[in-house]
């Protein structure tokens, strides 16, 4: 019963920040194991109509990603390995083990002065260490 409603507490919190109109990319830290990345996944089925989902912990994500500096750079290889567009209001973007590349973590800034409409989240376990 507990985990339930701690669920529900978190899908609200994120249904509100979803409708926000000035919305800044979301981090979620926590510790290994605790469901940060089920629970965004959930997320993402029941109220986005897509998900690009950037696994850092997988080496072909990894080394797609790491040498990324700019959004243009982003969108072109997200194109490329998920044969997908990001589409604001319709996408949600999430990049899980954000801290394994901090170059990403920088663009996430980016996101929000560049494509402000676009749905972004990241989730890190050790991002404590790095921000």
């Amino acid at each position: 019963m507990k985990t339930s409603l701690f669920k529900r507490k978190i899908i609200d919190y994120l249904l509100s920040w979803k409708d926000k109109p000035n919305r800044k990319p979301l981090v979620l830290r926590g510790a290994r194991q605790v469901g940060k990345t089920s629970t965004i996944k959930f997320f993402a089925e029941n109220h986005f109509e897509d998900l690009v989902y950037i696994n850092l912990d997988k080496s072909d994500h990894y080394e797609a990603f790491k040498t990324v500096k700019s959004l243009k750079d982003f969108k072109q290889v997200v194109s490329i390995i998920f044969k997908k567009q990001l589409i604001s209001g319709k996408t949600l973007l999430f990049i899980d083990e954000i801290q394994n590349l901090p170059n990403l973590i920088d663009l996430l800034r980016f996101f929000y002065e560049e494509q402000p409409k676009l749905h972004v989240m990241a989730a890190g376990s050790l991002l404590e260490a790095i921000i």
